[in-house]
């Protein structure tokens, strides 16, 4: 009786351990930009200090105001500008965000963005995994112009998940860029705004740029959460008897 006993305090415990261990994968805030503070230092999140951001393609930025999802009292952006000349550069010119993801997994990147009449209509969202080799993620295409991302007007900002893509995961050199594009089908930029002509000054604004993940399990925590799983298939196999 007594060992029946401690076999079912021993599983009880093991399905504690898998409860606790999933609980615990929360995300964590790795890097936060905002320009509040009129530069372009990371303003917070854990990885902030080993992240930088970068102008490609001989764009240049100023600072103006910033995101109507950004409620502090001062509010800035990050207005990029100088964009190629019509019909040059596709895909070499934006901002480049190095945002190690080291501790952690199950990786999301988020932010807003404004564009104004004459900027490129097509923006796309690139990463390399070994900041090198550049992979297309998502275009990004403006609804009109002087418009923030989202359908009330800056409502919503634009999420890239790569939860379960392990090779984002916990790597040093994980970094993303967001370019101008050709139009689809064409060698030319587009205009934001119906009507509008593209321009090589048409500005592109980035505010609440946010990387997020959960915190990589050590090895100690993943053999806790293998004793909980095999507590509970013994409880099973016993319950079949």
């Amino acid at each position: 009786m007594r060992g029946s006993l401690m076999t079912r305090a021993l599983v009880a415990l093991g399905a504690l351990t898998v409860t606790l261990g999933l609980s615990q994968a929360q995300s964590v805030q790795l890097v936060l930009w905002d320009f509040n503070d009129n530069d372009a230092i990371a303003d917070a999140g854990v990885n902030a200090s080993l992240s930088s951001l970068a102008l490609v393609g001989g764009t240049t930025a100023t600072f103006a105001s910033g995101s109507p999802l950004d409620t502090a009292s001062t509010n800035r952006g990050y207005n990029t500008t100088t964009y190629p000349a019509q019909g040059t550069g596709n895909l070499t010119a934006g901002i480049v965000f190095n945002t190690p993801t080291t501790g952690y997994m199950n990786v999301t990147v988020q932010f807003d963005v404004r564009w104004s009449n004459t900027a490129s209509k097509y923006l796309r969202f690139q990463y390399t995994y070994d900041g090198v080799n550049w992979n297309n993620g998502p275009q990004l295409v403006a609804g009109g112009g002087d418009w923030w991302y989202g359908p009330n007007n800056g409502n919503t900002r634009i999420l890239v998940d790569f939860t379960g893509d392990t090779n984002a995961d916990n790597n040093p050199n994980f970094t993303f860029r967001i370019v101008a594009e050709f139009a689809p089908g064409t060698n030319a930029y587009e205009a934001a705004a119906s009507g509008r002509t593209y321009s090589t000054s048409g500005t592109v604004r980035y505010d609440l740029v946010e990387v997020r993940g959960e915190v990589v399990p050590e090895p100690a925590s993943l053999l806790a959460l293998g004793v909980g799983v095999a507590g509970l298939v013994g409880l099973r196999r016993r319950n079949k008897r």
